[in-house]
């Protein structure tokens, strides 16, 4: 608190609106990158369950494209990246959709 005091008792009274104006201009900023971010990841996890559940209806036996002891390991692997990248395409809308409703909540 003191040092909000040492910033707004140095400043003329006429620039401390602007100045104000600008600071909360930069929180909203943060803020709305912050929900474009945790609505990303929300998606990327989202693709990345929908991808292990397709990749357990093959049979094992088929080989596939991680058959063996590695299977579970690489394709998990291969899953988390994989949702990674296609959640920057954003292919559902679900990071659009919490965006939207996360600003219209604020």
């Amino acid at each position: 608190m003191s040092e909000i005091n040492n910033i707004l008792g140095s400043m003329p009274l006429s620039t401390t609106p602007s100045l104000l104006e600008g600071r909360v201009e930069a929180a909203k900023a943060s803020a709305d990158q912050g929900i474009e971010t945790v609505a990303s990841e929300f998606e990327s996890i989202f693709l990345s369950l929908m991808l292990k559940e397709m990749r357990n209806t093959l049979d094992s036996e088929e080989g596939g494209l991680f058959s063996g002891e590695s299977s579970d390991t690489l394709g998990g692997m291969f899953d988390m990246f994989m949702s990674q990248h296609l959640a920057e395409s954003n292919p559902l809308g679900i990071s659009s959709a919490i965006e939207s409703y996360m600003n219209n909540q604020q």
